[in-house]
Formats: structure tokens, C-alpha cells, sequence
């Protein structure tokens, strides 16, 4: 009996390290690591943990978690300003994302690249580009998000001299952000709308 239980408790030990070395765990520990470097201001090594998953779901075949590494990476290059870097890692994830479907994750992705555009100047292309994320969210009825993307908008137009277009947005978007019950998003556009003449450059 003895040696069955012993038998039994090897073959746990060994799943329980298989799945413990599996490529999701592993991207799991590296995601936790990489935001507690974040949280310490340590950017260049939570840019190494947010590349070794990348690498991980690329060997996995995993597109989801590709798209999601990538987009991780690109959001510590849009903190440092660097745009460039930004908008060449963001474009594969938002192409990934449209060829899987995931029109939630493609959304936030475009977000992204908007912003890796407005930071280099071209805030046409932005503008177009938050539109789209906007026509995604509309279309999945997506109150909370259509509200971040007008918001984004809005922040955009200001910062070009067009206040009452940007008014326009925020109003829409508070509209949106109380209909999804967003306290916390209601009181960030609230907080935008007061602010609005700071955001002129």
C-alpha cells in the first residue's frame, strides 16, 4: 500500500511541476514580476519580464498572449515617450488581435496606437484612430470604454484649440460613464472637464 501512495504521489509531484513549468504559469510569475518592478519605478527590468513572455507565448503559439505581451511592452515605451518603439510594437498586436477576433483587446490597442501618434505629431492619424476603437466599442455596446475612447478624443481637440469640440465629447462621454454606473470614471472626466484649458499646447 505503501509503495502505491508513494507511486501516486510521485506522478502528483510530477503534474504539478509540469504545470508549474508550463509556458501560462511562467508568463504568470514574469507578469507578477514585471509589475512589481513597475511599482518600483524599475522599468527597464519590467520591460525584460514583459519580453521574456512575449517570447514564451510566441513558442506556445499563443496569439492572445502575444498580443497582450506586446501590448504590456508598449505601454512602458509610451510612459518613456518613445514613440517610435511604441507604435512598431503595437501594430502587430492590434493585427493579431483583429485576425483572432478579440475586439475588446483590439480596442485597447488602438487606444495605444492613437496615443504612440498624437506623441509624434500626427494627431490626425490619432483622431481617426481612436475613431476606430470608438465604432469598435459602439458596436459591443461598450458604455464604459466608448467613454474612456471620447475622453481620449476630447484630451486630443484641446490640446489642438478646439475646445467645443472637446466639450462636446466629454459631455457625451460622462453621459456614457453614469449609464455604465463608472464612479471612479465619472469623476476623471468631471475632473477633465475642469481642466480643460490646461490641455491646450
Amino acid at each position: 500500500m505503501s509503495a502505491e501512495k508513494e507511486t501516486v504521489a510521485e506522478t502528483q509531484n510530477t503534474a504539478a511541476q509540469e504545470t508549474a513549468e508550463s509556458p501560462t504559469a511562467q508568463a504568470e510569475a514574469l507578469n507578477k514580476q514585471a509589475r512589481e518592478h513597475l511599482a518600483a519605478n524599475e522599468r527597464e527590468a519590467a520591460l525584460d519580464a514583459y519580453r521574456q513572455v512575449h517570447a514564451l507565448m510566441e513558442a506556445a503559439g499563443n496569439t492572445a498572449g502575444q498580443a497582450e505581451a506586446l501590448n504590456n511592452i508598449a505601454s512602458i515605451y509610451l510612459t518613456r515617450k518613445e514613440w517610435t518603439q511604441a507604435l512598431e510594437t503595437l501594430e502587430p498586436a492590434q493585427q493579431m488581435l483583429q485576425e483572432a477576433g478579440d475586439q475588446e483587446a483590439e480596442a485597447t490597442t488602438l487606444n495605444n496606437i492613437a496615443s504612440a501618434y498624437d506623441g509624434l505629431g500626427n494627431w490626425a492619424k490619432a483622431a481617426e484612430i481612436y475613431g476606430a476603437a470608438l465604432a469598435i466599442r459602439e458596436a459591443q455596446n461598450d458604455e464604459e470604454g466608448q467613454a474612456k475612447t471620447l475622453r481620449n478624443l476630447a484630451i486630443l481637440y484641446a490640446q489642438h484649440g478646439n475646445s467645443v469640440r472637446a466639450k462636446s465629447y466629454l459631455n457625451k462621454a460622462l453621459l456614457l460613464a453614469r449609464k455604465a454606473h463608472s464612479r471612479e470614471l465619472v469623476g476623471i472626466i468631471r475632473a477633465t472637464i475642469s481642466q480643460l484649458p490646461k490641455f491646450r499646447r
